[in-house]
């Protein structure tokens, strides 16, 4: 069960994260490369759908062009009425639209990584490698998406609550797309319940940011703004998607302890720290420290006057264990625990001090 002090705690570590980390710096980064390849998305996605034959392209450059601002709608019609272009595309063309596609996905690999501390496990060919998985998978997602919520809406009328499954087949179908970013980016070893989260923040993010979207463009003329006005409104809505998008790695890589800030990376834990003790114990030293620090963690009250004395808890103690594996030596274990000081107007005790890890 979740206590109230662990909520807290956990959304402390998700806001220090997003700020430390300037999330939103990087969110503006991929909405710029977002803008870029915009058109290039577009007209790969145009492509799979005129090869495939749907149909579905019709409908989706009428909302484009209802929507969008004109060269990028002018841009799809041209694709989808041009037939021929698609037979006929060079295999150049399509390398320069998959380039073009990638770029968006290149920049959240690094934001991924950025945000996982997993920058040095992360070259060009991996960025190249995991870019293209996530994009055909995507592409796959939407698709899918597009067309079991054409079905639906097609029977919305003769399936008992048929409006209301529409939306929930987009959200699942934004649950799935989604996945296969949060499990490939982060460039470590990740299991199904470390991506859920993250997935389903982003998916039900970008269905309410779509509603209000979708209220703006409702209360709002889009026909007698201007070009800039539009590139602003389609700017601002790339910008925020991104957020939601990086703020979901954030919450995976706070609920998977991936996100520790240890030396060398920018989480919490890499704030300036001053070492209060640091020893070799044997066996028997090291059963009296833990005897010690067990005592000491467990008190309901501290001890003024002997400073030496770790402060009490305010809440939870937080451990995590690891492993650092090194090919010349065996494994090293390590184990850490860290705690909120409880305040005390007595002693003013204001740090936040880490127990030594214990390895073997």
């Amino acid at each position: 069960m979740v206590s109230v002090s662990g909520a807290r705690q956990f959304l402390t570590r998700v806001y220090t994260d997003f700020t430390d980390k300037n999330v939103p710096f990087m969110a503006a980064g991929l909405a710029y490369s977002a803008f870029v390849s915009l058109a290039p998305l577009l007209i790969l996605a145009f492509l799979v759908l005129a090869l495939v034959g749907s149909g579905l392209e019709t409908r989706i450059v009428a909302f484009t062009e209802q929507w969008l601002p004109g060269p990028i709608a002018d841009i799809i019609r041209q694709v989808v009425q041009d037939q021929s272009g698609v037979g006929s595309a060079s295999v150049l063309g399509l390398v320069v639209l998959v380039w073009g596609a990638l770029k968006v996905f290149r920049g959240l690999d690094t934001a991924f990584s950025e945000i996982y501390e997993t920058v040095d496990d992360n070259s060009f060919v991996d960025k190249l490698r995991d870019g293209t998985v996530v994009l055909f998978a995507l592409e796959v997602a939407v698709l899918a998406t597009v067309g079991t919520s054409a079905v639906f809406a097609g029977f919305e009328d003769a399936v008992p609550f048929g409006e209301s499954l529409v939306p929930l087949v987009l959200l699942g179908g934004l649950v799935v797309a989604f996945l296969p970013m949060y499990y490939v980016f982060p460039d470590c070893d990740l299991g199904l319940w470390d991506v859920l989260p993250g997935a389903l923040f982003a998916a039900v993010g970008w269905a309410a940011f779509q509603g209000l979207f979708q209220v703006y463009l409702a209360v709002s003329d889009p026909g007698t703004g201007s070009f800039a006005g539009s590139i602003i409104i389609v700017v601002t809505y790339l910008y925020f998607s991104a957020l939601v998008l990086l703020l979901g790695a954030v919450i995976n890589a706070v609920v998977g302890g991936h996100s520790s800030g240890r030396p060398g990376g920018v989480g919490e834990d890499a704030k300036p720290r001053r070492t209060r003790r640091e020893a070799s114990l044997d066996r028997a030293e090291l059963d009296a420290y833990l005897r010690v620090l067990h005592e000491r963690l467990s008190t309901t009250y501290d001890v003024a006057g002997e400073d030496d004395l770790l402060p009490r808890p305010d809440g939870e103690v937080r451990v995590v264990e690891y492993t650092t594996d090194d090919e010349e030596q065996a494994p090293r274990w390590a184990v850490e625990l860290s705690w909120t000081a409880a305040t005390d107007p007595a002693t003013e005790r204001s740090e936040e001090p880490t127990a030594p890890a214990a390895a073997d």
